[in-house]
């Protein structure tokens, strides 16, 4: 399961907020700077942090650009020459173009989406943009232009099961996998050339209780999906055909309320934000079966509401916004055991944090 950053996006989500996720091949040394985004929903804004690769420290960098009501999830495209933001309360997309020095700049008026939009996916080519409407119970597809355009296609928006709370697409762009919060089931799409989604034959893939989040490996063979009611996570292998099947041992004992489900650059490690237990999770992933093993030693400390979880591109560093004490936590990875160590955290942000992308 080792591969570049850069061939493959993954996305997930949290129960309430929602958030996405892309991984960006511009910025993946491990010396020099970085950039991080925050949204916050507090104020209405993303910000913009100075990333040290060096220690992983991070510092504010000017002040926020607006977004619209209660931003809840972000996502930069695969070339980090544009970015999208998820308003959950106000129905629409707030799109941005990257500059040369990381600072955001409005591409015009937001975007209209579905009823409470709170996941995004892109795909690895960045031609399409995938969102979530939990109120509408459905997928809204956009073609992305240069600018950072987008176009609803034809046939979007496309129906889902109730509550949909998280997508994520494969490497290849080829499917679409949806975590329906109420039904406790995963539900599978084929993609077109032209984005339509189409369902996988069959039923839907049976998850745990209240799943919250879904990302696939780099490589595109399994799936894993956080259930923030059941605390544990469901694992399964993406056969050719985009149906799921269930991993031997899953699901695997989280702590209360998991949900951001995270795999690291290499597909070696999986993170996981425990919500309601205020830490992170940590998990070895097998490469041959996708199996999971806690780390020796399986969880850390964060703030209050741990709701999202980004490693940078680079995979030395994981972030973790705080929801509940406007702060971002900063660890270290141990690239050979995955384990986590602070990195002179937390660090303060805008009130409600809900989402960090990274490049």
């Amino acid at each position: 399961m080792r591969m570049k950053c850069g061939t493959w996006v993954w996305i997930v989500i949290l129960v309430g907020l929602g958030f996405s996720v892309s991984c960006s091949t511009n910025s993946s040394s491990s010396s020099g700077t970085g950039a991080l985004y925050v949204t916050t929903q507090g104020d209405a804004l993303v910000s913009l942090f100075s990333v040290d690769l060096n220690t992983g420290s991070i510092t504010a960098n000017g002040t926020g650009i607006a977004t619209g009501t209660t931003p809840s999830a972000m996502i930069l495209t695969p070339s980090g020459d544009a970015a999208f933001v998820a308003n959950r309360d106000s129905n629409d997309i707030s799109r941005y173009t990257v500059k040369s020095d990381n600072t955001l700049a409005a591409a015009g008026g937001n975007t209209s989406a579905g009823t409470t939009p709170v996941s995004m996916a892109i795909d690895s080519a960045g031609h399409f943009l995938f969102v979530a409407n939990r109120g509408s119970d459905d997928i809204s597809v956009f073609s992305i232009s240069s600018g950072a355009g987008l176009t609803e296609i034809v046939g979007s928006p496309f129906p889902a099961a109730p509550n949909p709370v998280a997508v994520a697409v494969t490497a290849s762009g080829s499917f679409l996998y949806v975590a329906n919060n109420i039904s406790g089931v995963v539900s599978a799409y084929s993609v077109d050339s032209a984005g339509a989604l189409l369902p996988v034959p069959g039923p839907s893939f049976t998850a745990g209780t209240t799943p919250s989040g879904v990302v696939v490996t780099p490589d595109g063979k399994v799936l894993y999906a956080t259930n923030s009611g059941s605390n544990n996570v469901s694992a399964f292998t993406i056969n050719s055909d985009g149906s799921l099947t269930s991993i031997s041992g899953s699901p695997y004992s989280a702590g209360t309320g998991p949900v951001s489900p995270r795999v690291d650059p290499s597909g070696t490690f999986l993170y996981v934000a425990d919500e309601q237990s205020n830490q992170v999770s940590g998990y070895k992933i097998s490469s041959s079966t996708g199996t999971l093993t806690a780390l020796s030693t399986p969880t850390i400390s964060t703030g209050v509401n741990p709701v999202w979880l980004a490693i940078h591109p680079g995979g030395l560093y994981l972030y973790v916004a705080n929801n509940g004490a406007a702060s971002i936590s900063a660890f270290k990875i141990n690239t050979t055991s995955g384990v986590l160590g602070v990195v002179g955290s937390p660090f303060t942000t805008g009130g409600q944090p809900s989402a960090i992308v990274l490049k």
